[in-house]
């Protein structure tokens, strides 16, 4: 199967089985007709103790702070702090599970916020909607792969939801590890080398597209072959290498309809009457496009396999 066989298997899918809709659906509709959870007062308190309407990330220590002199640009706005405070951060519970349609958006007009006001309470609540967010991303890529492998969503594998939980996060914290490391190197290369600004922000994008792409299948590999996190890394890396312009191409249709639909519908949504069939175009196309990526990855490893 190629790309394209792919991508139309995922819609087929949701066509056939809209039960593996259901987990987007509900995150979405929770997020929209529950309070949202605002850092709003904490935001509110850095933009307002600076001396400036601007808020700058300052160079530790004297002489870094007079070799770095002509990086002395604004690096974030008062106007980018508030932008962040409009954000309702439940919403990152649906970040593993295609369901985006309300994070980072600011939700209704009219609906409630719970204020976070202590950096306590933030790391708290960070914390608390990162574990739930494997969890929920847990069961919906178990029905994915379900689905791909047996011809139904369910059940779940009895007892191995919280072994899959687990190897989820662990994977996610190594992938978290890698992008990490990459914006390390492009800042230091940034205070080191102020003057090559343009040439190593490229390289930092490049270098990131190329971790999406060769990191794209590892969550497949951990729920299809039900591997460890150290074993799906290095068989996604493996699998990239034969794989890489296809992938790609799957990586930047992902990443330019997601933009898309979270533009389009995030107006859509703003409207009553126009909030449940985006929240079901959402969870469609995403969920379509992810099971896409799985398929394409199960079609060719067990092709090549059953060559071998």
């Amino acid at each position: 199967m190629g790309v394209i066989d792919c991508i139309s298997a995922g819609f087929s899918a949701v066509y056939r089985k809209p039960a593996i809709l259901v987990v987007p659906i509900i995150v979405d509709l929770l997020l929209w007709f529950t309070p949202g959870i605002s850092p709003q007062p904490l935001i509110d308190t850095l933009a307002s103790s600076g001396d400036s309407q601007e808020v700058q990330i300052a160079s530790s220590g004297s002489e870094l702070e007079t070799s770095a002199e002509g990086l002395s640009e604004e690096l974030f706005t008062v106007e980018d702090l508030e932008a962040l405070g409009t954000a309702n951060l439940a919403g990152i519970l649906g970040t593993q599970v295609q369901s985006y349609l309300a994070f980072p958006s600011s939700g209704r007009s009219d609906q409630a916020n719970i204020n976070v006001e202590t950096w306590q309470g933030l790391v708290l609540a960070l914390l608390l909607f990162m574990l739930g967010s494997v969890v929920i991303g847990t069961i919906y890529l178990e029905m994915l792969a379900q689905q791909i492998k047996t011809g139904a969503p369910w059940p779940i594998r009895e007892g191995h939801l919280a072994r899959l939980a687990s190897r989820l996060l662990g994977y996610i914290a190594i992938v978290t590890g890698i992008y990490g490391l990459i914006a390390a190197v492009c800042v230091a290369l940034l205070v080191l080398l102020p003057q090559l600004v343009s040439v190593i922000i490229f390289l930092g994008v490049s270098a990131a597209f190329m971790a999406l792409v060769y990191l794209l299948v590892g969550e497949s590999a951990l729920f299809l072959e039900d591997l460890q996190p150290i074993q799906a890394l290095k068989r996604s890396i493996a699998f990239a290498r034969s794989h890489v312009l296809q992938l790609a191409g799957l990586a930047i249709l992902s990443a330019v309809l997601a933009l898309g639909l979270q533009i389009v519908l995030g107006k859509v949504a703003a409207h009553s009457l126009g909030l449940p069939p985006a929240i079901f175009l959402n969870a469609s196309v995403m969920t379509a496009l992810t099971f896409a990526v799985m398929t394409y990855y199960w079609n060719h490893t067990q092709g090549e396999s059953t060559q071998q």
